[in-house]
């Protein structure tokens, strides 16, 4: 019996959690940020724009950390190959190395070697953009937006009303 494997990116889900070898060393992954950050996850593979996708997502890391997040990036390649990437770039967020590309097919689905999701704090996804290659997804900045429009969600923010303080007011 061959075995399907479904996307496990879902709008509304929660972020699976994994752990995978760190560029800076030991493992990590997201329950790193679970209850604490809201969470940016990147996938990507090892092409030429890899490098200055996440560039684009390290310029506007002071964005991201506004929005009370964070971002963790999974590279389809080696530990090696990872580290030297992470210190030839100097990147301000994680960078895990999934080598043989297991992790990343399981969450993704087949055929597919980029992806780039947004959670709250408590793992649930409001975005997920999953593509062939990485020329296909949006570009990094979109993150912003979306992790703005989370932080208004929150439960402080509306004292878990309706969202009807979002509408102007009426003379």
């Amino acid at each position: 019996m061959a075995m399907t494997h479904a996307l496990q990116l879902r709008v509304m889900h929660k972020v699976p959690l994994f752990y995978l070898p760190s560029a800076a060393g030991g493992q990590s992954g997201p329950a790193a940020t679970r209850s604490r950050y809201n969470l940016v996850l990147v996938f990507l593979d090892n092409s030429p724009q890899t490098g200055p996708y996440l560039q684009s997502l390290a310029a506007i890391y002071p964005a991201i950390l506004r929005d009370d997040a964070r971002a963790i990036a999974v590279l389809h390649a080696s530990q090696e190959e990872t580290q030297r990437l992470a210190a030839s770039l100097s990147l301000p967020f994680t960078l895990l190395a999934d080598d043989a590309g297991a992790t990343t097919e399981r969450i993704l689905g087949p055929g597919n070697h980029a992806g780039l999701c947004v959670a709250d704090r408590y793992g649930i996804i409001y975005l997920v953009e999953v593509a062939s290659d990485l020329s296909a997804l949006p570009p990094a900045s979109t993150v912003v937006e979306w992790l703005e429009y989370i932080e208004i969600q929150c439960p402080e923010c509306t004292d878990g009303s309706d969202p009807i303080w979002l509408l102007p007011e009426t003379p």
